[in-house]
């Protein structure tokens, strides 16, 4: 077995010299740094590390983990595979929380972060079992180590303490000092050293424009193909946009109705877009706005019908095949915002209905459908149209009010609720650009007021033991005072 990890790591090794010319230059020495790591591990420590609520959030986040290929959750996200050398790294925030495995014995993982001042910054790592030692330490983009002013240690237990760390893209760099490997599971986290609402963040621009780009900055770190647009003051033709948006791992970045916003512009040259679908007909977003796209050398579709329903029902098709779909009501937002991080995760279309009855392209788009979920009261989706649905095993979702429908999808469809995203229930912007990105994390979008936690969200809140919140907007949407509440609950 060792003779064939060596030849593994040596065939590595010869393909990552040819491919990446930073590592062939010499920036980063893969022995040089297993070294570094290893003599930091032999120094000694400045004090025993003291238990903290952070460090047993961390532990308890790691036990019974089962790790899947992908990012799950916000705030919380799993190493990804192949991650070996500095040009495969991947990338972290400040605050998140990384669950990652050491799946051989000479396994070394990379994570890149930025600084964008200088603060004081903390790194914490910690495994799960005695047969493995997580050691990890930063390094600048020249490969160069950076030393923490101060380090404490308690067994596998570490904590990294750099004072005024300057601005700057580093590398965290994580290995098994054991050697044992045996996929043993690690936990990393990185935070600054700031008196913050550390289980809170916060995604928010100056207009709902500047929080959509905020979103995909978030979401899409390393860059989209594809960009879906959608007008920014009229939610019907974007309602039902999440699962394609989803399918086709793109932002949903809004715009208004007659010309192209800069910012918009510039966040699709940042992504590398190269193609972008715009939602809805022209009296949505118009064709000077899809001519001017074009004319940046971008790929423009439109998918739109001449209501509402159509274009819901034209999305839908693009998903392929389905024999499930969600129907909500086309008159009002909050209820298919609710439901989109289910419905886009699980490939589910979310068809619209006027309130007494389906509409004809709804009912074509149902044709093999063989189970639906209506969300909503009475008020939204009437008994005359659950009763159309009759031969679809119709299941209806709702509660007396927006907030309390929004608790009652994430609970009957057990979305896990220990993290979750916030929006406003008085808007549709935040939450239209946040769906796809709570969908990528599999969370729920729980609705809020702007200045109060309703009821049947806070006895959601305790029930799923909720400790962070992604919350979409800024104190225009959900005044720091819900925040502060949240933090607390």
């Amino acid at each position: 077995m060792e003779k064939i990890s060596t030849g593994l790591f040596v065939i590595l090794l010869i393909f990552c010299l040819s491919v990446s010319p930073s590592f062939a230059a010499g920036a980063f020495d893969y022995t040089t740094i297993k070294e570094e790591l290893q003599s930091l591990s032999k120094k000694p420590s400045t004090s025993t590390l003291d238990d903290s609520t952070f460090t047993t959030r961390l532990k308890e986040r790691m036990k019974g983990l089962n790790k899947p290929d992908e990012m799950k959750l916000m705030g919380e996200m799993y190493e990804l595979e192949p991650n070996d050398y500095p040009y495969q790294a991947d990338y972290i925030r400040l605050d998140d929380i990384v669950l990652g495995t050491f799946w051989w014995s000479e396994d070394l993982d990379f994570y890149s972060l930025d600084m964008d001042e200088m603060q004081d910054t903390y790194i914490y790592g910690t495994t799960l079992t005695t047969l493995n030692d997580v050691g990890y330490l930063l390094f600048t983009q020249e490969g160069e180590p950076v030393y923490p002013d101060e380090w404490l240690e308690d067994g596998s237990d570490n904590l990294q303490i750099y004072y005024s760390l300057p601005p700057g893209s580093y590398y965290l760099a994580a290995t098994d000092l054991n050697m044992f490997g045996g996929d043993g599971v690690y936990g990393l986290t990185a935070f600054t050293g700031e008196e913050t609402v550390d289980n809170v963040y916060r995604i928010y621009g100056n207009d709902r424009h500047e929080t959509a780009i905020e979103i995909s900055k978030v979401g899409w770190p390393d860059g989209a193909e594809t960009v879906v647009l959608a007008r920014d003051t009229t939610f019907p033709d974007a309602l039902a946009g999440a699962p394609f948006a989803y399918q086709n791992d793109a932002p949903i970045l809004l715009n208004p109705k007659d010309s192209l916003n800069g910012k918009v512009k510039e966040r699709i040259k940042e992504l590398g877009a190269k193609k972008v679908v715009i939602l809805g007909g022209e009296g949505a977003i118009s064709a000077k706005v899809a001519k001017d796209l074009q004319n940046n050398g971008l790929d423009v579709r439109r998918i739109g019908g001449k209501t509402r329903y159509e274009t819901a029902a034209k999305l839908a098709k693009e998903l392929g095949y389905y024999d499930q779909a969600v129907i909500a009501y086309g008159g009002n937002f909050p209820d298919a915002l609710s439901i989109a991080p289910y419905a886009a995760s699980s490939g589910i279309p979310i068809l619209l209905s006027p309130a007494n009855a389906l509409a004809d392209e709804t009912k074509e788009a149902l044709k093999n459908v063989t189970d639906t979920i209506i969300v909503g009261g009475k008020s939204a989706i009437s008994d005359g149209v659950q009763k159309q649905l009759a031969t679809k095993n119709p299941v209806r979702i709702s509660g007396k009010d927006r907030y309390e429908t929004s608790v009652n999808i994430a609970t009957q469809l057990e979305m896990p609720g220990d993290i979750i995203t916030v929006a406003t229930g008085q808007n549709f912007a935040d939450a239209l650009t946040g769906s796809v990105l709570a969908s990528k994390y599999y969370e729920p979008i729980i609705l809020v007021e702007k200045n109060k936690v309703p009821d049947p969200v806070r006895k959601y809140i305790s029930e799923n033991g909720t400790w962070y919140y992604t919350v979409l907007g800024g104190e225009g949407a959900v005044s720091q005072k819900v925040v502060e509440e949240l933090s607390g609950l």
